[in-house]
């Protein structure tokens, strides 16, 4: 198994329209393929104060870049949604046999504009494919990082569910968004179980990353070709 990190233009979303102009948590919490060719269904999770809701779920709705919604309430100040929406990066993800590590409708612009998109990936041939189609694109990508994933002890959907949570709620950002008893109370645990959860994960990552030698130095020589391309040229050699 393989990760990559890309480094892209920051895509325009719904997301980043509606946390712009309302203070709302959103979790995506499912993505499938649609009948389209770059049509994605979403499974989301809003969360705000119960008088903001109403707003939030038409803004939603009334966003050019949502096709298709259908939300309900599950609980005062949440619901729960599900978005047809498009994105020609998204689409192209789930044509290939690559799998997200990091949602882009999730992440953090940099000052530059550009996102961190980490994915995972068997074969090489997933790779190529998914280069191939973001060139078709016109979407301009780096290479930042292509690792090698060792085989550890899978989590538990519970503990994966906290690891996620911890991630988008932003416990592990600096300075944190969420603190560690924030955290359990939202997931319905304690902060020592948590802690312990989250411990356990953090020593399983650092374990689990070995920095793979195809991009050793590549970086560091101007005169060298750039990473995709050398992926895209041993494709069709």
């Amino acid at each position: 198994m393989r990760e990559i990190v890309l480094q892209l233009k920051a895509p325009q979303t719904w997301l980043s329209e509606i946390t712009a102009h309302h203070p709302t948590t959103i979790r995506i919490l499912d993505c499938k393929p649609s009948e389209t060719k770059d049509g994605v269904r979403q499974l989301v999770e809003v969360s705000a104060d119960q008088d903001q809701l109403d707003k939030i779920v038409n803004d939603v709705k009334a966003s050019p870049l949502v096709k298709e919604a259908y939300v309900v309430q599950t609980k005062r100040g949440r619901m729960l949604g599900s978005l047809l929406t498009e994105s020609a990066l998204c689409g192209t993800i789930m044509r290939t046999e690559a799998f997200c590590r990091s949602c882009l409708f999730h992440s953090k612009a940099n000052p530059d504009g550009t996102v961190e998109w980490t994915l995972a990936f068997n074969k090489r041939e997933a790779l190529t494919e998914l280069l191939d189609r973001m060139k078709k694109e016109q979407v301009e990508v780096k290479i930042l990082k292509l690792s090698s994933v060792a085989d550890v002890e899978n989590l538990t959907s519970h503990q994966r569910s906290l690891v996620e949570t911890a991630l988008e709620e932003g416990f592990f950002d600096y300075p944190r968004r969420i603190t560690l008893r924030e955290l359990s109370k939202k997931m319905g645990i304690s902060a020592s179980t948590a802690s312990e959860v989250l411990r356990r994960a953090e020593r399983k990552i650092l374990a689990s990353y070995q920095t793979h030698e195809a991009i050793q130095g590549l970086e560091e020589n101007d005169a060298d070709p750039s990473l995709e391309d050398q992926i895209l040229k041993g494709k069709r050699a």
